[in-house]
Order: C-alpha cells, then structure tokens, then sequence
C-alpha cells in the first residue's frame, strides 16, 4: 500500500471499523496523539520527515505490522512523492488521514 488511492481506502476503512472490527489499543492512541500534536506545531501539516520520526522514536508498544502503523508508513511514502502528494487524491488521502488521527487521539486512553 503506497498509493495515494490505497492510503485514502485504508483510512477509511479503519475509520469505518473503530469500535467493530477494528479495536485501536493504547499504542494506535498514543501514536495519533503524538502525530496530532506534532501537526498542530508544525502549522497544521504533516510531512514524510515528522511521521517517520515519530514511528522511528515511537516507545509505546507499536507494532510494525499494526493498521495504524502501517497506514502512517506509506502516508510517509505517498507524503514523499511531491507527485502523489500534490494531487487531488493525495489530498483527499491526507485529508482521511488528518480526520481518522484526530477521531483516534481522542479517545480515552482505556479504549472503546
């Protein structure tokens, strides 16, 4: 998955899922929050450079092979394509993106 297209169908569906199928732990929270927070201080923007960093440094738990984790990876890949970045579904892809991180740090750290 590394197409703006791909990443936009993920977060949807993972948006679609929370609650059901899709259980976001501890971790997924904390990285949402930690990659919310560092966009609201980086002007509202995340970049290929600040996501990686945050997956990088990430010391809560996280997965590689989690939903989250892969899905902000190849947002990172499509963020450092200026090709797939500046088109109109990369856009819409970051646009879900923004939307699903904000829906997931704001959960209360127990969970659904």
């Amino acid at each position: 998955m590394n197409a703006a297209s791909d990443i936009r169908s993920q977060a949807t569906t993972l948006a679609r899922d929370l609650g059901g199928p899709w259980q976001p732990d501890d971790a997924d929270r904390n990285l949402a929050l930690a990659l919310v927070l560092a966009r609201d201080d980086n002007g509202g923007r995340l970049t290929a450079p600040l996501i990686t960093h945050i997956l990088l440094s990430a010391s809560w738990g996280l997965k590689p092979i989690g939903a989250m984790y892969q899905l902000m990876a190849c947002t990172a890949d499509v963020l450092d394509d200026p090709v797939q970045c500046d088109s109109d579904a990369g856009r819409e892809a970051l646009t879900d993106v923004n939307r699903l991180l904000d829906t997931v740090a704001a959960l209360p750290p127990e969970g659904l």
